[in-house]
């Protein structure tokens, strides 16, 4: 029983060092970057679970399952908070509505929508 759980931790603690991989890959990217840290912190937690299961000790693999369970609470409440300065405007778009005709790229259409926006 006891190489079983051996076994079942190690394999348990390697799916949890594959998902912090992935949340420093996905942190990498200005586009993922909080994503992805709360996501790799999330699998930190759940790495000292499994842990805890590959070294057959209760209290730690209680301890890390709780703050596994907290990180991905927090993980699936926060994970897609938007800063201000994301989106179309960060980018140099307008940040209102598009005028309609907006499709047609002939000077008309670009004049009338600098004026209307001032």
């Amino acid at each position: 029983m006891s190489l079983v759980l051996t076994v079942i931790g190690v394999a348990l603690l390697l799916i949890c060092l594959a998902g912090v991989a992935l949340g420093v890959y996905m942190a990498s990217e200005d586009k993922n970057r909080e994503a992805g840290v709360l996501f790799a912190l999330c699998w930190v937690s759940g790495a000292a679970g499994a842990a805890g299961v590959a070294m057959r000790d209760v209290v730690t693999f209680l301890v890390g399952m709780v703050c596994f369970l907290v990180a991905g609470a927090v993980f699936l409440l926060f994970g897609d908070a938007k800063k201000d300065g994301s989106g179309r405007r960060a980018r140099g778009y307008p940040s209102g509505p598009v005028p309609e005709g907006s499709e047609k790229t002939t000077k008309e259409n670009r004049s009338s929508h600098k004026r209307a926006a001032s």
